[in-house]
């Protein structure tokens, strides 16, 4: 389960269920990053067999916080709504795309990144670079918010994307964009994260910017080698349907809670 801001299942619940089939096995994950625990999270892991987190780098700090195991489940995406996209394209309406909100209310240690790459983007490649989201500066010129169901026809009609989390510094995380733009089969951008080398290879599936002002450069890159960027685009598709799909994380889960 992943029970974020509810009211209907709460911890008690959790332990009425416990009682009522006490060999229920109940997993409490989170694919969300925060600078702390949250609240839900901690309450539910009372009564859970298994917690789980979507990164190793807070591994320690939930355990701390919680007094129990925490184990390392990553996020997945739905290869019904990200694929590469039937048509062969010659012709895109954008170099470079990025979707995602500014939330200016958490402020979360990454926004600044984000709204940093836009600004150099939007400098660069001007009206070909498209911003997709809300909370954006006017002057970034963001087209508002996608719903999720036709994220991958926007993802189709850019030559490449990009995808920044809200948290670069955490081992083995990324945010299920970072998936879904490589599941729709263009050549994807990331900014560096601790241990990406685990799960992406640069150059072969992913492009991995050094930093932020190196995106611009990467985004260059692509456009002056269409053939590699191809390359890499069906390469990064492939390497998501083979290991990133939910139906991949089931497995992974069934295998974790041995029923496997």
């Amino acid at each position: 389960m992943q029970i974020q801001h509810t009211t209907i299942v709460d911890s008690n619940t959790i332990r009425n269920i416990k009682g009522f089939f006490p060999n229920c096995i109940i997993t409490n994950w989170t694919g969300d990053v925060r600078n702390y625990v949250p609240k839900t999270f901690k309450a539910m892991a009372q009564f859970s067999d298994y917690n789980l987190i979507s990164s190793t780098g807070q591994i320690d700090k939930f355990k701390k916080e919680l007094g129990r195991e925490v184990k390392y489940w990553q996020i997945g995406v739905d290869p019904k709504l990200y694929h590469p996209d039937v048509n062969l394209r010659k012709q895109f309406e954008w170099d470079v795309i990025f979707i995602a909100n500014n939330n200016t209310k958490e402020d979360y240690p990454g926004r600044a990144d984000r709204e940093l790459a836009c600004r150099l983007l939007r400098g660069k490649f001007a009206k070909r670079f498209c911003l997709y989201g809300h909370g954006w500066p006017n002057r970034l010129g963001s087209k508002g918010s996608l719903d999720q169901k036709v994220l991958a026809q926007a993802y189709h009609n850019s030559y490449c994307l990009l995808s920044i989390s809200h948290f670069n510094d955490l081992n083995h995380y990324f945010s299920d964009r970072l998936l879904m733009c490589m599941a729709s089969g263009r050549p994807t951008i990331s900014l560096r994260f601790p241990k990406w080398e685990s799960y992406f290879t640069h150059m072969g599936d992913i492009v991995i910017a050094d930093s932020v002002e190196d995106i611009p450069n990467k985004v260059q890159w692509l456009l002056n080698n269409p053939e590699r960027a191809e390359l890499i685009g069906r390469s990064g598709a492939e390497k998501i349907r083979a290991e990133h799909t939910y139906l991949g994380r089931i497995n992974e889960l069934l295998e974790m809670v041995g029923l496997k």
